[in-house]
């Protein structure tokens, strides 16, 4: 770089934007936002502070947001902007199926369950998922914990291993790793080494497998295998559907991703007034009260 980019750099945020994100629908850390935002806030003002960096760096916030009230929530925070994010899986330019939109359009917020991540599923990672009528997120579970129990497929029973093969993949485990060796094969022959030397690196690629066909057919809508539909979904969606009802966003048919981000902060900000001029009217009512001895000693 340049002296002058040098020099500009002990000055300049290397970030314009910073996003906060609480719990959310897919991959998650389950963070309670008027816990974390805060917090983020004061990190960004301090930073800056001990830099001596020019600019604004905008933090918004994420996770949990569906409604007017959650978004005007978010303002009073000190949020700069917000993003969405479940909600969007359930309009029509979501690019799921229609059968997993029909299933979305009906959830509530206590319709969601937190279950093993496909892509970090030897290290715990964790997605928040769509639990309502599916056997997917029991089914993600009983694997995680197979996978911990065991150091090899040929240490679960019989009974298990029929089960699984049957119901869940409904192929083999050989049928599966034949697919999954020739899948990374192609982009990285390193996992087929190591799963052929080591059992259980071998047993989680197989299981893992199971998490990248559940999203594929939940982008398909079969209806034969809606059981496993995996459906990344967070408590906000069944908030928005909530709120929604009785109006035309009640079909997911009718919800244009632009409308709904309209309608939801012109809402938010009419919570915000009227929020507002309650408390103001409360306190200006308290103030009067509290004086009116002295007015009348006056």
């Amino acid at each position: 770089i340049t002296p002058l980019q040098a020099e500009l750099a002990e000055k300049v945020p290397m970030t314009d934007d910073l996003c906060v994100e609480a719990d959310s629908g897919g991959h998650t850390d389950r963070g309670v936002f008027h816990a974390l935002f805060p917090v983020m806030r004061r990190l960004r003002d301090s930073f800056a502070q001990e830099s001596g960096t020019t600019g604004p760096v905008c933090v918004g916030a994420a996770g949990g947001l569906g409604t007017p009230e959650s978004i005007a929530a978010a303002f009073i925070l000190g949020a700069d902007f917000v993003l969405t994010g479940s909600i969007n899986q359930c309009t029509v330019e979501a690019g799921t199926s229609d059968a997993v939109k029909d299933l979305l359009q009906g959830a509530h917020v206590q319709d969601t369950d937190v279950v093993p991540a496909g892509d970090a599923f030897e290290v715990g990672g964790k997605v928040q998922v769509f639990r309502k009528g599916l056997l997917f997120p029991a089914r993600a579970k009983k694997l995680y914990e197979l996978y911990r129990q065991f150091h090899s497929l040929e240490q679960i029973d019989a009974q298990t291993r029929h089960q699984i093969e049957s119901r869940y993949f409904k192929r083999s485990f050989a049928e599966v790793y034949a697919e999954t060796k020739a899948y990374y094969a192609q982009v990285m022959p390193e996992m087929i080494e190591r799963a052929e030397r080591d059992e259980k690196h071998k047993m989680a690629l197989i299981f893992r497998w199971y998490f990248v066909h559940t999203n594929r057919l939940a982008l398909s809508g079969d209806p034969a295998d809606k059981v496993d539909y995996q459906i990344h979904c967070g408590p906000a969606l069944g908030a928005f559907n909530q709120w929604a009802r009785r109006t035309r966003f009640e079909s997911w048919r009718e919800r244009h991703v632009d409308e709904m981000a309209e309608n939801l902060m012109a809402g938010a900000a009419a919570v915000l007034d009227d929020r507002l001029t309650a408390l103001w009217e409360s306190s200006a009512g308290d103030a009067k009260q509290e004086a009116a001895p002295f007015y009348a000693v006056g």
